[in-house]
């Protein structure tokens, strides 16, 4: 099984690998034009679209990435010579559906300029017996033999040894019963580890206990079930160890689990984003399978969990597994008769969220109010300017906010403290220092805000616009505030709750979706208002309800207490000047 590459792109001679680009962009097709979400759930759909665009992208002078074929297809080929090691099949090594061909595809096709993988990070996310673990342990062999590095350490990861070890021993059994896989990369399989001998590499299973992890030095980490994880421990420690390496490999696996404070969470919200465009992340692959929830934007209701004929989104091998069907059939019966047993059936059998958040924002309507904020027309123009300081360790957010003949415009400026910059960037999930560094955010020294640093743009910027108000959620700002009042400045506390924030959030819906809004295409402002899920109160009243949003939503918050400050002090039938005067409450 030896690899050498191949100087034609010609893969579809007889006896030779199948076509898998092919089978990949077949499949990406038949994703995009199933509109009617019919057999593909949104999110396989908008995969297959981003991965048909970047290989129009990988054509174009200049792009940052190529599309390599000869990678791709010796990766499939490679995985397709390996034995089957669990269950009865017709053949004696593996054939891979369509959806593995497209994942693989991806993950190992696209390339950068300088020859490496352009995906660092790749979420597969699937219902349960879709063979994800399989995968996993493919793509982590082919990586372990076939890729190049100095003292190559695999290392299958989970928060238990032996779910770690489902992985590992597929991946051992394989091994095992493939003398043609031994012999050339001197593959050696032990109890707890496969050696390999050549370049003095190891592949091995670790658990979650992350203290004990120190020493670590891994090329490439397969981290099955990732939804169990309750803690970042294990995820900070690997990804700060494989610092040193060129081209890690981050390769989640899992299916849907119950809600807890683990990375799950984030991850799966940043894949989504991703999907959506919301950011570019040229570095992360996401594929997820799921049943589609509900749409109001495009007017489309929820799968029903009963309907056969929706389980295929989740369960792509359905189409070529009989038996999948018939155990899906048994558990939906007992699912309908016994509610404790519905809850595992939709998450484990439908790969649905156990509480799936709804964000409030429209992200297509929203992307329409991309037009330009031009600063200087602006100067002399009535405006409010509000700042949220809620996050110590994280994002702060300053913006001020205009409404010139009926629409609104909006700019802002963040700040977050050089430590959560680092934090985030080496768990991958949020661009921050890439937004650092194009000045989209502002990066103060420490781990904690550097609040001088804010007041000081305050200041600055309320000489330049004069705004007739300066609001502020008054957590954790009360010392700055009291030294702006001394100033002299017009400071107004925005009230955080539903009485003060409904009027803002329906007159932003109305602004936005009536293309009454500017903000400039911020994508940090597009990011905080993608996170954004709304809580209701009795009175049927909304707010930002910032313990069930995903991620941060700090930026679109300010542009809401802007709104809202805007709304009052037009409708207030006394002067601007008696509005401000009301008492300030510190």
């Amino acid at each position: 099984m030896a690899r050498k590459r191949k100087e034609t792109s010609s893969q579809t001679t007889e006896g030779g690998p199948r076509n898998y680009v092919q089978i990949a962009i077949d499949y990406a097709n038949d994703a995009v034009n199933d509109k009617q979400g019919k057999r593909f759930g949104k999110w396989v759909r908008l995969a297959a679209k981003r991965f048909l665009n970047d290989l129009k992208r990988a054509k174009k002078k200049g792009n940052s990435f190529i599309f390599d074929e000869w990678h791709a297809v010796d990766a499939c080929d490679f995985i397709e010579k390996l034995p089957h090691v669990e269950g009865e099949w017709d053949t004696p090594t593996v054939i891979m559906h369509p959806s593995h061909v497209f994942f693989v595809v991806n993950l190992f096709g696209f390339r950068n300029l300088d020859g490496t993988r352009r995906f660092t990070t790749a979420l597969f996310a699937v219902a349960r017996k879709n063979a994800k673990s399989f995968l996993c342990s493919a793509v982590l062999l082919y990586c372990y033999c076939c890729e190049e590095t100095n003292g190559p350490q695999v290392i299958s990861a989970a928060t238990t040894g032996s779910q770690a070890r489902i992985v590992f021993n597929v991946a051992k059994k394989m091994v095992e019963r493939t003398p043609d896989l031994r012999e050339p990369f001197t593959l050696e399989p032990f109890a707890n580890a496969i050696a390999r001998y050549e370049v003095g590499g190891t592949f091995k299973p670790i658990n979650a206990k992350a203290s004990t992890q120190d020493g670590l030095n891994p090329s490439h980490c397969g981290i099955d079930e990732i939804h169990a994880h309750k803690t970042h421990d294990l995820l900070n420690v690997l990804k700060s160890a494989a610092g040193a390496r060129k081209n890690p490999l981050f390769l989640y696996t899992t299916t849907e689990g119950y809600t807890n404070p683990g990375p799950w969470g984030e991850i799966r919200h940043f894949a989504k984003q991703l999907l959506q465009g919301v950011f570019e992340a040229d570095h992360f692959l996401a594929v997820y399978f799921a049943l589609d929830e509900e749409d109001k934007s495009a007017g489309t209701p929820a799968d029903d969990d009963f309907d056969e004929s929706k389980w295929i989104k989740a369960n792509p091998l359905m189409e070529v597994n009989p038996l999948l069907l018939k155990e899906l059939r048994k558990e939906a019966i007992e699912a309908k008769a016994m509610p404790g047993r519905y809850a595992e059936f939709k998450i484990k059998r439908l790969n649905r969220p156990s509480a799936p958040a709804t964000a409030w924002v429209n992200l297509q309507k929203w992307a329409k109010c991309n037009g330009a904020v031009d600063l200087e027309w602006l100067r002399g123009k009535p405006c409010v300017m509000a700042f949220d300081l809620a996050s110590t360790t994280d994002l702060a957010s300053l913006r001020l906010t205009w409404r010139v003949d009926g629409v609104y415009y909006t700019w802002g400026k963040r700040y977050v403290p050089a430590d959560a910059v680092m934090q985030r960037t080496e768990r991958g999930t949020v661009p921050y220092a890439a937004w650092v560094e194009s000045k989209l955010i502002t990066q103060t020294e420490g781990d904690v805000t550097d609040y001088a640093v804010i007041e000081a743009d305050v200041v600055e910027l309320a000489d330049l616009y004069t705004p007739q108000e300066i609001a502020y959620d008054p957590w954790n700002a009360t010392d700055l505030v009291n030294r702006l009042v001394a100033r002299d400045l017009p400071m107004v506390e925005f009230v955080q709750g539903p009485k003060s924030y409904h009027p803002a959030m329906q007159e932003l819906e109305r602004a936005y979706i009536g293309q009454k809004l500017r903000h400039g295409g911020d994508p940090v402002l597009t990011w905080c208002a993608s996170n954004l899920v709304a809580r209701t109160d009795g009175n049927m009243n909304t707010a930002p309800d910032k313990k069930r949003s995903a991620e941060k939503i700090d930026d679109v918050c300010t542009l809401l207490m802007g709104v809202g400050r805007l709304m009052s002090a037009t409708d207030d039938q006394g002067s601007f000047d008696d509005f401000i005067n009301d008492p300030i409450t510190l």
